[in-house]
């Protein structure tokens, strides 16, 4: 997989990317008290268009922060219950993949308020939903008949149609 530097530049704000405790964490075990002039930090499971959405967050996070998601939710959908017009539009337009690479990244880089924005993104998503839609957006493998049976004996709730 291919190595990605994130380090500070004009395109890649430092003081935005310390809010990734991976990037936070990995500088303060070399930390002299110099924060303007950080180590370079390996972002290895991190693909470079996931990275690219990432820092664009961070950057306007930075900015302004994300409103607590407060649960249980208020609304059913995702514009119910981010109320700023930034993050409504951050997620808006991308792709299923890219939104789980975005969900697997802010776990990764333990970006919190992105991890709870985009669980959101898809919760809604889910919501309404069968198991057999659910079983299609998050790419879940059909069960066979033997998993099945067992699966609806272990958790009838989840088979309730």
């Amino acid at each position: 997989m291919t190595q990605h530097h994130l380090f500070p530049s004009p395109h890649r704000p430092y003081a935005a990317a310390r809010l990734a405790h991976v990037v936070r964490d990995a500088n303060d075990e070399n930390d002299d008290g110099d924060i303007d002039s950080p180590e370079d930090v390996e972002i290895l499971k991190v693909n470079s268009p996931t990275l690219e959405k990432v820092v664009e967050f961070l950057k306007h996070y930075h900015e302004e922060a994300l409103t607590e998601i407060k649960t249980p939710l208020e609304d059913n959908t995702f514009e119910g219950n981010v109320k700023q017009e930034w993050y409504q539009n951050f997620l808006k337009g991308i792709d299923q993949p890219m939104l789980f690479d975005l969900v697997t990244a802010a776990n990764f880089m333990a970006i919190q308020p992105l991890l709870d924005l985009t669980c959101l993104k898809v919760s809604c998503q889910l919501m309404g939903k069968s198991a057999e839609e659910i079983r299609q957006i998050l790419n879940i493998p059909k069960l066979t008949p033997e998993e099945e049976e067992t699966a609806r004996r272990e958790h009838r709730w989840i088979f309730d149609d």
